[in-house]
Formats: structure tokens, sequence, C-alpha cells
């Protein structure tokens, strides 16, 4: 009796697995052959299941992006990537896609390995985020970071004072954690006006640089399994460390912005004398409490997630863009003298006070500035959206609603038709005459994407961007790259923003 009821259950068990194995497959070929976006073209494989991304981006790590170039060149413009979101390779549909005005909503796929629930920037919903992100526009306007032109002239100098101790020392510099420093500093002092003063350790804080990196990498990882971020305060500190120390900082550091955010919500909050003379006397929190957005909205979860995410997007992308820029004007000395003599002629004296409005208007330096952030894409995974309500049109293809489209900023600023010599670091093309009837080159300037979820931060790296580089070169005369080639700075893999082949000892540069 016992034998028989033993074979019944194994029976049981195994007509379960089997109806779940066909369900699985069942699913799998309607998902190819009859769902919604069984019309468009791409891989069947990717089509069928995400694990056709998982092999791109977690094992060959960071080459997805990479593939779908690829499949663009084999299928054309419009491609199906993974069973629920298409992929365009178009510019001229970039402004469509990434609207000012019409319903956009974000992938909950993206904005899920986050772990950020709450903030402006993984909003899912189009209403939702227009009200979250209206609070925050005054505190990152560009007036707003107009006023804060002293703020961003004592960072850059004390930049420069930490160069001149290595030029004389005649040592070659690792530019990109110098960098990485200076716009940590800059954005957690602007954010909760409490800089965490990489800038004056001796080294250049290696382990946050490190964190920072390893955090990026691990994005395709959590995108697939969104739940690894969230056990790690759960885990015994000793355990995070022994896996990376680096986590520990950043867990360390999100605590420093949770006291902050506990403190101006217990009305004991005081600004820091030492940086209030230039210009910063409020935080993102207070602007957050300040505005009009429901009681809901001005939790403390929420607040400290806000500030936390402005931090983290506002220092890897705008050090990348810096370094990257660094170097190919090194890499061409034409450019390195052109830039040099416009900077001269508008600084006659090297120590003489930049005036972030004078730099807006030189000619040549805007032109490298932007160079530097064509070349740098801002974020180089794909950015996803979605009409809610409405069926968007490519040319004569139907995109169903809710349907996550995306595009990719790396593939547009190689794109050749719109920038011939596209892999060639060539300023002027920022300087020439448009076609009659053509649109301006900076419409396919993508770095800080486009529309209504466009870079909440554009202004504030911007000014970053211009500033540094006329006091670094104006400052420093003398540089060339040291054991430093173009393969330290090209892509070669995509972990949410750019990163060069593996084994690069990056940027290194000899100040002299």
């Amino acid at each position: 009796m016992a034998s028989l009821f033993s074979i019944a259950q194994q029976n049981v068990s195994v007509g379960l697995i089997f109806l779940l194995l066909i369900l699985f497959i069942g699913r799998r070929v309607y998902s190819v052959y009859f769902g919604p976006l069984a019309k468009f073209p791409g891989p069947k494989l990717a089509a069928a299941t995400l694990w056709y991304e998982f092999y791109y981006d977690v094992i060959l790590q960071g080459r997805y992006t990479f593939k779908i170039k690829e499949l663009h060149q084999k299928y054309g413009p419009i491609i199906r990537i993974s069973p629920t979101e298409l992929h365009i390779d178009e510019p001229e549909y970039y402004e469509e896609l990434y609207s000012q005005h019409k319903p956009r909503n974000k992938s909950t796929f993206y904005v899920d390995q986050f772990n950020f629930p709450y903030t402006s920037f993984t909003t899912v919903d189009y209403k939702l985020h227009r009200a979250r992100r209206a609070a925050l526009n005054p505190f990152f306007s560009k007036q707003k970071v107009a006023r804060l032109q002293p703020m961003l002239s004592f960072m850059v100098e004390k930049l420069c004072n930490r160069i001149e101790e290595f030029r004389r020392t005649g040592e070659p510099l690792s530019i990109r954690p110098v960098y990485a420093c200076l716009t940590t500093d800059v954005v957690t002092l602007f954010t909760v006006n409490r800089s965490w003063n990489h800038l004056d350790t001796p080294d250049f804080s290696p382990l946050w640089v490190e964190t920072i990196q390893t955090i990026s990498a691990t994005g395709h990882l959590t995108k697939q399994f969104p739940f690894i971020f969230s056990t790690l305060p759960f885990l015994p500190r000793r355990l995070i460390a022994a896996m990376n120390p680096g986590l520990v900082m950043l867990l360390d550091f999100q605590n420093k912005i949770q006291e902050d955010t506990r403190t101006i919500l217990n009305g004991v909050y005081k600004s820091n004398q030492e940086y209030n003379e230039l210009g910063l006397d409020k935080t993102i929190v207070h602007a957050l409490l300040e505005s009009d957005l429901p009681q809901e909205d001005k939790k403390y979860v929420r607040l400290w997630q806000e500030a936390q995410v402005s931090i983290g997007a506002g220092g890897d992308t705008t050090a990348n863009a810096l370094t990257t820029t660094h170097f190919h004007i090194l890499n061409n000395p034409p450019i390195h003298r052109k830039l040099l003599a416009e900077l001269k002629e508008t600084l006659p004296n090297s120590y003489d006070r930049v005036d972030l409005r004078v730099l807006e208007q030189l000619p040549y330096l805007n032109a490298v500035v932007n160079e530097g952030l064509r070349f740098s894409y801002g974020v180089s995974t794909r950015l996803q959206r979605s009409h809610p309500t409405e069926v968007m049109i490519f040319h004569e293809w139907e995109i169903p609603v809710g349907t996550p489209v995306g595009m990719t900023s790396v593939h547009v600023h190689h794109n050749e038709a719109v920038f011939p010599e596209p892999y060639k670091f060539k300023p002027e093309r920022w300087l020439q005459g448009r076609p009659q009837g053509s649109p301006p080159l900076d419409r396919y300037l993508v770095a800080f994407s486009k529309g209504s979820r466009q870079c909440i931060g554009m202004h504030l790296a911007k000014a970053e961007l211009l500033m540094t580089i006329a006091m670094v070169f104006r400052r420093f005369e003398q540089q060339e790259l040291f054991e430093t080639t173009r393969a330290d700075v090209d892509i070669h893999h995509d972990f949410f923003v750019p990163a060069p082949a593996f084994g690069s000892k990056g940027v290194r540069v000899i100040f002299k």
C-alpha cells in the first residue's frame, strides 16, 4: 500500500513538472510567434527569454549594447530585443521617443535594478514623475548653478592645488580618480551641504572609485535579480567587507545622507558655515520639503533616496566626461594648441578668476566639451520609454500601447550620417555650418538624454566641465599622456556607464 502511495506521489510530481514545462514552452511559443510583438524583427531567442540579454551583459560582461548594434545591421532600424522590449536605431526618432510633452513612462524592468523606488529618477508613471521633477527643477536650474560659481571655483582651485603636488614630483597622475573626487565633492556639497572631501585624501580615495565601478558593473545582474541590493542591509558588516570593502563605504555614505535627512526633518539642521559664503544655504531635502508635493512625497525614505540618487548620478558620469575629454585633448596636439590659444586670450594670467558666463561664450572650448560629451555618452546603456495609452508610430510600424522602447546614446553619437568620421575627436564639427533645412547638430547630442526626463543635473555637469577643462589646461600648459592610448578610454563594456577594456590602467598624465 505504501509503495502504491509512493508511486502515486511520484506520478503527481512528474505530472506537475511536465505541466509546468508545457506552460513554460507554451508561453515562450506564444511570445515569439503570436504575442503583440511577434511581428517585429529580431532573433527568436531574444524574443523568447531574458536569458539572451543575461548572456551578453552578465556572462560576457556588458556587451549587449554592442550586440544590439549588430542586430540592427542585420534586421533594420527597429528590432525586438527581449520578450517585452523593442529598440530603435535612428537618430531622427530620438526626440519623438524622448518627448518633452507627450506621456512617457519608464520601464519597471529598468528602474527596479537600483532599489530606490521613491525617487523621481525611478518613477515609472509620467504624471507622478512630472510632479516630483517640478519640485526639484528650481534646485537644479541654470540660474541656481550660476549662483554657485564661487563654490565651483573653490573646488576646481583645490583640484589644481592637488595636481600641482604631482607636477612637482614628476610622477604620472591617474586622472579618472582625481576627477571622480572632484565631481563627488561638488555634488555632495551641492546636494546635502556636506562635502565628502575626497580631494583632501593623499591617494584620491581609490576605494571610493572602485566602489562606484563595482556598483556599475553589478547593474546588469541586479536588473535580472533586483532583490540583490535590498539584501545588503540585512547582512553582517564583516561579511559585506569580506565580499567588497567598497560596499561598506557606500553603506556608510548612505548612513550619512540618512543622518542629514533625519536632522533636517527634526528641525535642527544647521548649514555648514564653511561653505555658506560659496552660495550654499539649503539642501535638496529643503527643496523637497518646501515644495508643493503632498506629504506622502516628503517622507524620510523618499527624501534620503532622492539625495542619494542625485549624488550617484552626478559623480561618475561627469568624471568620465572630464577624463575622456582630457585624454582626447592631449592625444590631439593641434586641438590642444588651439584650445590653449583661446584660453590664453581670454585669461592672460593663468591664475585669473574664471567667469562661467565668459566660458559659456568661448566657441572652441564649448566645441571641445561637446565633443567630449559625444565620446563619453553620459549613460551608455539603453533608456526605455513607453506610451501608457496610445500606439506609437515608427515609420510603418505600430508599437503597442505600453511597450518599452529603447534607444542608446552610443549608437546615436557614432551614427556616420549625423557625425561623419564618427570615431574621430573633431571639435570643429560643432563650429561648422549645417546644410540649409538641417536641424542643429546639438539635437543629436544626447549625453543628457532629451525630453521631460532629461538629466536634471545637466547644468551643473556642463558648468563643471567648462570650468575644470578651462582652469586645468590654462594653469598647466605643459602636459603629456603617459603610457595611455585610446584603448584606455574607448568604450568596450557597457556597465550603465562606459568602461574600457579590462586590464586598462586608465588615463595617466604627466604635468610638467
